[in-house]
């Protein structure tokens, strides 16, 4: 089927098995992923919990096109939060991962605890009289945009949907299952990463190894 977006998307006649090329490539569907899949009600896979052994640990991931920091407080609680900052929107972890006391944009030093809470502000009271911030400014109020998160058996997973059950109703009793005899009491040991940037949106080439069909 010809990629025009100005002719309308009809599904070839022999049903879900001849997926048009169109899905792949439309702009305006790809917009309706990230809204109602990686926005909308669905659980994602952060991380390993093993990746934040110890507190001030962090590591950076993505849902759809926002990218999460995952992080572990100083009191050994896990939070994830939206990698932008609260002021002007820029990323505050460039690196994959690391630990740190705090995590600081590098752009206005803008500066947030582990749990995504701003905690100070560089020149907040101005210089040499002049600038800074209102006097009822309040650091409260303004902290990293919280994504909700769920340690489910070692296993870390966010979602935007404040809503939506948990992973466990999430995933079903068979994947539950699964989980649970693959993670459950397992001494897990991290080996490495493996990522790949490709301009697809719809499978990785290490697949390709592993999938007969292809």
């Amino acid at each position: 089927m010809p990629n025009d977006l100005s002719v309308p998307l009809v599904w070839p006649e022999e049903g879900v098995t001849r997926v048009p090329f169109r899905l792949f490539s439309d702009p305006e569907i790809y917009e309706l992923e990230q809204e109602r899949v990686f926005k909308g009600p669905v659980w994602h896979y952060l991380c390993l919990e093993i990746d934040l052994p110890n507190p001030g640990d962090f590591k950076t991931t993505s849902i759809g096109e926002v990218p999460v920091v995952v992080t572990r407080d100083h009191a050994g609680d896990l939070h994830a939060m939206v990698n932008r900052c609260a002021h002007k929107g820029a990323l505050v972890c460039l690196k994959e991962r690391g630990n740190a006391k705090d995590l600081t944009c590098a752009y206005h030093s803008w500066s947030y605890d582990m749990s995504g809470q701003l905690h100070s502000i560089a020149f907040r009271k101005g210089l040499n009289g002049s600038g800074g911030m209102p006097e009822d400014f309040d650091t409260s109020k303004h902290r990293l945009q919280p994504v909700r998160l769920e340690n489910f058996h070692g296993l870390i997973f966010g979602t935007f949907d404040w809503e939506i059950d948990s992973v466990e109703s999430y995933l079903g009793d068979e994947m539950t299952q699964l989980v649970w005899r693959n993670f459950e009491g397992r001494r897990l040991k991290h080996l490495g990463m493996h990522s790949q940037i490709i301009h697809n949106n719809w499978k990785l080439y290490a697949e390709n190894l592993r999938d007969s069909n292809h």
